[in-house]
């Protein structure tokens, strides 16, 4: 009997040590070729013995009816089926961005109606939760207490899926003052030195971000980053420019560019995106047709 325990203790140990040298996992197949010294028998109770106690995980192969053995990655909850347990763990994996109903459908070969069962447990027991991303009706699902990533919820300027239009309105309205404040007060500090007058009136967006923070015009914690895409929207309105370096000065109402210099285009910080026929397109962009109409 110990003679017994002690093999299967050796079968796994032999086991977890294959899958370790694994990250990604192997198949029952690959399995079985590194571990051609072990019995058959020995191997599936092992392997069963490992999945019992949460040790490795199954998770679905590339084909149909194939599946992939790894060390556990996730976190092992309780009182759960496999089914419950396979979805918990994909969705656990796809961290702040989720994953799509479509690609765990997918991962687990569950049919549709099996999928939404234990999707709806999960959700009940407060383990997961279902968010629909900016721009699509699709549900994406994610860990119950993860903050979804931007790409997903819009950022800082959408709420409820829609974008608050009147809160970037404002933003870039105090942005731009701010500009226009440092431009006068550089203009009125070198009235003998146009050079220094300019050089002094360019602004670094981490400068503009302080300087909101500092007044305390808005509630929301907003970044550098976020800073720079309402500096965007202003600059697309043309009541500022931005130099080479990234710096940004305001533009007197006076001030006159080409026409080339006023596409949009060349200031569009989503440009790559930006195809015929696609959700960004030049057919959809205010901009572009108002810079036509120039």
């Amino acid at each position: 009997m110990v003679k017994e325990e002690e093999e299967a203790s050796a079968s796994q140990a032999s086991v977890l040590a294959v899958l370790a040298s694994n990250e990604n996992g192997l198949s029952n197949e690959d399995l079985m070729k590194r571990t051609t010294g072990m019995d058959v028998k020995a191997r599936g109770e092992a392997v069963n013995v490992l999945l019992s106690s949460g040790k490795i995980e199954m998770l679905p192969g590339h084909t149909s009816g194939a599946f992939i053995l790894r060390l556990r990655k996730g976190t092992q909850i309780a009182d759960a089926t496999h089914e419950e347990q396979l979805i918990y763990s994909l969705i656990e994996e796809s961290g702040r961005k989720g994953i799509w109903i479509r690609d765990i459908r997918d991962r687990t070969g569950l049919s549709q109606t099996q999928m939404r069962k234990v999707l709806k447990v999960l959700e009940q027991r407060k383990l997961v939760k279902s968010i629909k991303a900016v721009g699509t009706t699709k549900k994406c699902y994610m860990l119950y207490d993860m903050v979804a990533d931007e790409s997903l919820t819009g950022g800082t300027f959408y709420s409820d899926q829609q974008l608050d239009s009147q809160f970037v309105e404002t933003l870039a309205h105090i942005c731009v003052a701010m500009l226009q404040s440092k431009r006068k007060l550089s203009e009125d500090n070198h009235k003998n030195d146009p050079s220094a007058a300019r050089e002094f009136a360019f602004v670094r967006s981490t400068e503009v971000a302080q300087f909101i923070r500092e007044k305390g015009v808005c509630r929301v914690q907003l970044s550098v980053v976020d800073i720079e895409s309402i500096l965007s929207v202003a600059l697309l309105d043309g009541f500022i420019e931005r130099r080479a370096d990234g710096m940004y000065r305001a533009l007197t109402a006076k001030m006159t560019r080409c026409a080339p210099s006023l596409c949009p285009c060349i200031h569009c910080p989503i440009q790559a995106d930006c195809k015929p026929g696609h959700i960004i397109s030049p057919q959809n962009c205010e901009y572009f047709v108002t810079w036509l109409g120039w």
